[in-house]
Formats: structure tokens, C-alpha cells, sequence
């Protein structure tokens, strides 16, 4: 893992996440080791951290009086 660069490991990370959806166990475990690898490299990430935005709430489409 230490030869890897950061987009290396995040591609392997997602083959192996994919491949772990059709029930391979092992590629689970090696694709939580790179992506806690990531977490530790890149730190927190804007994405990774952040509450999603609320959207805003709808305007009625009649007009009160």
C-alpha cells in the first residue's frame, strides 16, 4: 500500500467494493484496508464530512391573498 498513489488506491478500493456487493468477503476486508489508508493520507474531506444540504422548501404554487 505504500507504493500506491492516492488515485491507485482509491480505484482498487472501488473495483473491490464492487466485487464485494456479489458476496466476496475478502475483497471487502482489503477494500476497508484501503479506504482507512485513504482516510488516514487525505485526512477528513469536505465530502466525508459535511451534512448534506437541505434543499429549500417548496414555495406554494398559489399565491395567498
Amino acid at each position: 500500500m505504500d507504493s500506491m498513489s492516492d488515485e491507485e488506491m482509491a480505484s482498487k478500493a472501488f473495483v473491490l467494493r464492487r466485487r464485494a456487493e456479489h458476496g466476496d468477503l475478502a475483497a471487502l476486508k482489503l477494500a476497508e484496508k484501503l479506504e482507512a489508508e485513504l482516510r488516514a493520507r487525505l485526512g477528513p474531506t469536505p465530502s466525508g464530512q459535511m451534512p448534506l444540504a437541505e434543499l429549500p422548501k417548496p414555495r406554494p404554487w398559489w399565491r395567498f391573498w
